[in-house]
């Protein structure tokens, strides 16, 4: 049955309660969590007393929102671990003079989106909606404004945790430092504070084609993305989308080539930069219009319920024309129900002030590619078609990943410079010797 500790005002839920499988899923169906226990936070007083608790009984704690990002998860040690959710720490407070949010470990970047643009601010999140600002934070973060003000970590201000022993304290310097990207490795974040951008003006959307275009599509993509100024973003995706009433029926169950962009600045200039795409002809849809804020998080249009699927990522070191055949010929392998090229450069390829572990990012584009993964047979087949995709694009791909858009099994020193993930080790060991708090990619 639901057990209740001493303290705790949320639920504690045990393998064999009726309630387990639910409390124990992420946001990937295709992942398998079965901690040893799941324990669901709704203060920080009840993060204090399930640190504690694990602790005392010889476990782990594994801090996760929304349960995105579940694949990096080491799953055999969360079987000896408490998997606390923090969705019910989900206060945001909003000072429009300072353009400064802070909010707690459970919000969704939808929440904070709309909450910041109601004093015309946005902060710099992710394409979806319902993805954990505070893993986000922790794991990097690339959205819309990134190639104009660099990745979500950077804008990290402060932030308050639980400590291995069930303290309560504020970041130091080192230890925010390992936080903007570093993965929350060593402590429990219950709240976050971000620096948010005014934003005056918004132009993007979605122009779509049909997916045998996907090859004269990523050359025009290209071509834009070269001469593009910080303030427009563009991602290109191949996508199988499947016959739902929420999809525009000119797009409703094809499989598509999409450029998915996002220019923040006056529609004039929007629509002079992307005009090389819309005069290419045969589109089936053209969403591209004026945007608010808040639809920052929406404009991409992903899923908004979870599902079972199976993809990597890796960053590319070139976009040639060379690579771009390559990618397009790929994109045929119905295996795989989504590609992406997402371009990369700008504020993101510089060093800023507040960089954090990760640094500038040495690619101009990211790719990443799944496939639905609800059966073993379905698993294996994604599995295969991905590691084809590796090998085929090898050539052009750079040294460095995104750790964000990778699951078990990678090298976590691949994702920083340098001597960085040495020095993130170093504050782990100053401040969980025992490694009490389970994170991504434990290492």
């Amino acid at each position: 049955m639901t057990q209740i500790l001493p303290d705790l005002d949320g639920r504690l839920v045990l393998p064999g309660d009726a309630a387990y499988d639910d409390a124990r899923q992420g946001w990937n169906l295709a992942v398998d969590q079965r901690p040893a226990a799941v324990a669901a936070a709704t203060s920080v007083a009840d993060v204090q007393a399930v640190v504690r608790h694990a602790r005392a009984q010889g476990l782990r704690v594994a801090p996760q929102s929304t349960g995105h990002g579940a694949e990096a998860l080491d799953l055999d040690a969360l079987r000896g671990a408490i998997l606390l959710k923090t969705s019910g720490l989900d206060a945001i407070s909003v000072d429009p003079a300072a353009r400064t949010a802070t909010v707690g470990a459970g919000v969704t970047a939808a929440a904070l989106a709309d909450a910041a643009a109601q004093h015309g601010l946005a902060p710099v999140l992710g394409l979806a909606p319902s993805v954990g600002v505070a893993g986000l934070v922790l794991g990097g973060g690339l959205g819309w404004l990134s190639r104009a003000h660099g990745r979500a970590a950077d804008h990290l201000l402060a932030a308050e945790v639980v400590t291995p022993d069930g303290d309560v304290v504020q970041a130091d310097d080192e230890l925010l430092f390992a936080l903007q990207g570093g993965g929350g490795r060593g402590v429990v974040v219950t709240s976050l504070t971000l620096r948010l951008h005014a934003v005056d003006e918004l132009f993007g959307g979605m122009i779509a084609w049909p997916a045998e275009r996907a090859a004269e599509v990523l050359e025009q993509a290209r071509r834009v993305a070269i001469e593009a100024p910080d303030a427009l973003s563009l991602v290109v995706r191949v996508i199988a989308l499947p016959p739902l009433d929420v999809i525009p029926a000119p797009i409703r169950g094809k499989r598509i080539v999409a450029v998915v962009a996002v220019h923040a600045g006056p529609r004039a200039d929007g629509e002079r930069l992307l005009a090389p795409l819309r005069t290419t002809h045969g589109a089936l849809i053209d969403t591209y219009d004026s945007i608010g804020p808040a639809d920052l998080v929406r404009v991409a249009g992903d899923p908004d319920a979870p599902g079972a699927a199976r993809g990597e990522g890796l960053l590319l070191a070139d976009l040639t024309p060379d690579a771009v055949a390559t990618i397009a010929e790929l994109t045929a392998d119905e295996r795989l129900s989504v590609f992406e090229v997402r371009q990369l450069g700008g504020a993101l390829a510089r060093t800023p002030e507040r960089s954090g572990g990760l640094g500038a990012v040495d690619a101009p584009f990211a790719f990443f590619a799944g496939g639905l993964a609800d059966t073993p047979q379905a698993t294996a087949s994604v599995t295969a078609a991905l590691a084809e995709i590796a090998a085929r694009l090898a050539p052009h791909t750079a040294p460095r990943v995104l750790l964000s858009n990778k699951g078990g099994g990678v090298d976590p020193a691949r994702g920083y410079a340098d001597g960085v993930w040495d020095r993130l080790r170093s504050v782990r060991d100053a401040h969980d010797p025992d490694r009490v708090v389970l994170s991504h990619h434990d290492g």
